[in-house]
C-alpha cells in the first residue's frame, strides 16, 4: 500500500493526517481542495498556487493514486 509519492523538485506528498483534515474542513470553495494538496506537501495554499502548473497537476495526481480504491487495503471475505 502507497502512503507517500515523491514528487521532483517538490518534495514527498503524503495524504493529510485527522488534524490537517480538521483545518482543511473549515476552508471553503475551490480553495479546500487545494489545501489538500497543499498540506500533503507542508505548504500553504498561497505556496502551492505559486507552483508551476505542471507541479500542481503532478501533486494532483499522486493525490489520486494514494486515495484510488487499489491503493486502500482490502478485507478478506469470510
Amino acid at each position: 500500500m502507497l502512503t507517500e509519492i515523491a514528487i521532483e523538485d517538490i518534495g514527498v506528498y503524503r495524504l493529510p493526517n485527522m488534524w490537517r483534515h480538521q483545518r482543511i474542513r473549515v476552508i471553503r470553495g475551490e480553495n479546500q481542495h487545494l489545501a489538500t494538496l497543499a498540506f500533503g506537501l507542508g505548504i500553504t495554499i498561497k505556496q502551492f498556487k505559486k507552483l508551476p502548473r505542471d507541479k500542481q497537476d503532478e501533486v494532483h495526481q499522486a493525490f489520486c493514486q494514494l486515495t484510488a480504491p487499489s491503493s486502500t487495503p482490502r478485507m478478506k471475505a469470510a
